[in-house]
């Protein structure tokens, strides 16, 4: 027979051995994380946000050298590095990296990032003309004269003469002191003028200089395997930099795969403010890669930059709603950097704007993800002809605008409205020139702005609203809500697949709506039964106001055991219709 002594110290042995286990397992998972952010491309997330800039046009404007909390946004995640040929090597073959240094420095002191940029083109070095690159003149549409004269890119000598400054500047970077170096959180490869998808903004004036696009092409290739080489190559043994290539295709982005796996992006539509027309096409060239389901078995972190904008009339006519809306928008696409003017980030009235773009940026892997929302919104795209038959609202081509006005039409006692009919049909880049609210397009984002959770037959089950409730508040410029007469009286919603890996444990669930009449809505979630269990009932005040709800649950389950499939949803109670902004969980 076993004394009681021994079994208790057989008994201790076993939990100790147990607990072993339970360490090894968490030490396993941290290790796992840790490596995977290790892996080139993977940013931290604490480098994912708003980020100032200072670039715009010929000549790299200089930073301006804020970055406490005092000077600028104190939640700034990092400071672009924008550096011109013509400064970085002055002479030939000297070169000035206190320019680059020295920034560096300042943004490892205050808990900041760097990300490097060269421009080749058009702050080109002037001495290269005394080494017999030639200079090509230029019928320029820009009034920067840096852009009237460049050396010709083909030219071989140029082509040396560029390969060394690169090979020079990425030497250098990578062979920062490790403190230095952890603050670069990558490169940008620049080929064409000021960082765009040609040498030339003009023609040249002699024809012999000119460049055929298939010419362009393979130069892209050339300098982007070049650059890659000189900034990731294993053969010097020093540590590789990430670089951002401006990929803009599904067959770029497939290149970029293959020749080299730990790529960044630009995503220069989702930065420019939001409700562009063609954004739904161009957002689904990057949307396999905003996770990790894709062939390189990891997403691509991007950045933007948002500074076009302020230049628009009707975005500051209520630029706090346009910035905040415009936060959501670049989210929504998958944007993980932000670049934002030094003049927006000096001014605390815009700072609940970017509050949303630093909350929710960088979480790229679901199931890591603490967050998933869906910002409520409805789209009237005049090129969707199954919702807007052709027999009743005309054909659906750019050009007829009678059928954007039938369309607005409809939905004007909602708050819709077209305040550019010119400029309703127009590509991306014309429609960002619009003098007001176009709320009927072509081409748009036509399912909420949204991070792993989604809408479920939202125009069967709920209406849309446009411009509601009061000015003040940034959140009404979109919404979705009840329409108890047309039998339209819930929201269902379900996770990413990945977002819950095993039980879901507590959650907070944030809603925003308005309260514009007395009635009841009820927020109902899956805890695994046949229907969905009500979490809590609501009652109106009829304040006008936007108003924010929070509900702690514990129970969930979240295995699509709705009506529709759905695990959670917002359910009216009675013939008022309610009207809704937000749906946030948070995990606890």
């Amino acid at each position: 027979m076993i004394k009681k002594h021994k079994l208790t110290s057989i008994f201790l042995f076993i939990l100790f051995i147990v607990s072993i286990g339970g360490c090894s397992r968490k030490f396993s998972k941290v290790q796992s994380l840790q490596n995977e952010a290790k892996k080139p491309g993977i940013l931290p997330r604490e480098a994912c946000g708003v980020w100032c800039w200072y670039s715009t046009g010929g000549a790299p404007s200089k930073w301006d050298g804020k970055i406490t909390a005092e000077e600028i946004y104190p939640d700034m995640k990092g400071i672009p590095i924008v550096v011109g040929w013509n400064e970085l090597e002055p002479e030939d073959g000297v070169y000035n990296w206190d320019l680059v240094d020295d920034i560096i420095k300042q943004a490892a002191t205050h808990d900041k990032y760097v990300f490097t940029l060269l421009w080749l083109n058009p702050v080109n070095a002037e001495w290269l003309y005394d080494k017999g690159v030639p200079k090509v003149e230029i019928n320029t549409f820009k009034s920067d004269s840096h852009f009237a004269t460049l050396p010709y890119p083909m030219d071989e000598k140029y082509k040396y003469y560029s390969e060394r400054i690169i090979t020079k500047f990425a030497e250098h970077l990578r062979n920062l002191p490790p403190q230095l170096l952890s603050r670069v959180a990558f490169h940008q490869v620049v080929e064409g003028s000021t960082g765009d998808g040609f040498c030339y903004k003009g023609e040249p004036k002699n024809p012999k200089y000119n460049v055929s696009q298939d010419e362009w092409a393979e130069y892209q290739k050339y300098i982007r395997k070049f650059t890659i080489n000189a900034f990731t190559g294993k053969e010097s043994g020093k540590p590789e930099i990430p670089l951002l290539i401006h990929l803009m295709t599904n067959g770029d982005m497939t290149w970029g795969a293959e020749q080299y796996e730990g790529f960044l992006t630009k995503k220069g539509v989702a930065s420019h403010f939001y409700h562009s027309n063609d954004t739904k096409s161009k957002s689904k060239i990057y949307e396999p890669y905003n996770t990790d389901d894709n062939e390189l078995g990891r997403p691509i972190y991007s950045r933007g930059e948002g500074e076009t904008m302020w230049g628009k009339e009707w975005f500051k006519k209520d630029s706090l709603q346009n910035l905040y809306w415009s936060a959501f928008h670049a989210l929504h696409w998958g944007l993980d950097i932000w670049n934002i003017p030094s003049h927006v980030l000096e001014q605390p009235k815009w700072y609940p704007a970017l509050d949303v773009f630093n909350k929710y940026a960088g979480y790229k892997f679901p199931a890591k993800s603490p967050y998933a929302f869906a910002t409520l919104k409805d789209e009237l795209n005049a090129n969707d002809t199954i919702r807007f038959p052709e027999n009743v609202y005309g054909k659906a081509t750019k050009k007829n605008t009678d059928r954007v006005l039938k369309i607005c039409d409809d939905f004007a006692d909602h708050g819709a409205v077209v305040e550019d009919l010119d400029l309703s049909l127009v590509g991306s880049l014309q429609s960002r020139r619009r003098e007001g609210y176009n709320d009927v397009a072509w081409d748009r984002i036509d399912t909420d702005y949204r991070l792993y959770l989604y809408s479920i037959d939202q125009a069967k089950t709920s209406i849309g609203w446009w411009n509601v409730g009061p000015k003040d508040q940034p959140y009404g410029r979109f919404a979705r809500g009840f329409e108890h007469v047309s039998g339209k009286d819930a929201l269902y919603f379900k996770f990413h697949d990945k977002f819950f890996e095993g039980k879901p444990g507590k959650l907070k669930v944030r809603i925003i709506w308005l309260d514009n009449n007395d009635g009841k809505w009820a927020f109902a979630y899956d805890t695994g039964e046949a229907d969905l269990k009500i979490g809590k009932i609501f009652k109106g005040k009829n304040t006008g106001r936007w108003v924010e709800e929070e509900i702690l649950i514990e129970n969930a389950v979240m295995k699509n055991n709705g009506p529709r499939g759905s695990d959670i949803a917002l359910i009216n109670m009675d013939a008022k219709d309610d009207i809704f902004h937000l749906v946030e969980i948070t995990r606890e």
